[in-house]
């Protein structure tokens, strides 16, 4: 039997719900743009479709990513993970039968990630170097 004084403290103990902060919000935003637009890039060089304003899209969408999603902290681990899925790209070709898809399905996604490494490399600079000569 619970005493008087756990029973006023359980009462007194409001539940709230949690609630997300609106940084919390964007950077889960960001993170479908980067997979959304990753998964874009990759099935439309796998299937051959080639359209302007898409390509323009997935560029701008990219730097995006590169500037608000990407960490500046993980440089070189994310430097890495795209020189491997480059080198993956090139083995790839010699496969016989699926080369050819997966090919152009890794080639689309380093074509979405090249335009985001440049802008987590700017970014990078900018905090690294430029920021500690102000």
């Amino acid at each position: 039997m619970a005493t008087k004084k756990s029973q006023a403290k359980a009462q007194a103990k409001p539940t709230a719900a949690p609630q997300a902060s609106a940084s919390m919000d964007l950077g889960s935003t960001w993170r479908w743009v980067y997979v959304g637009g990753g998964l874009v890039a990759a099935l439309t060089w796998a299937f051959n479709f080639h359209n302007d304003i898409l390509t323009w899209a997935l560029i701008l969408a990219g730097v995006l990513v590169g500037l608000f999603y990407a960490d500046t902290e993980d440089v070189t681990n994310t430097g890495v993970r795209y020189l491997l899925l480059a080198a993956v790209y090139s083995a790839l070709e010699s496969v016989p039968l699926v080369g050819m898809f997966l090919t152009d399905f890794f080639g689309g996604f380093l074509a979405f990630l090249g335009p985001m490494m440049l802008a987590l490399l700017i970014r990078w600079f900018w905090n690294s170097v430029v920021s500690r000569m102000m």
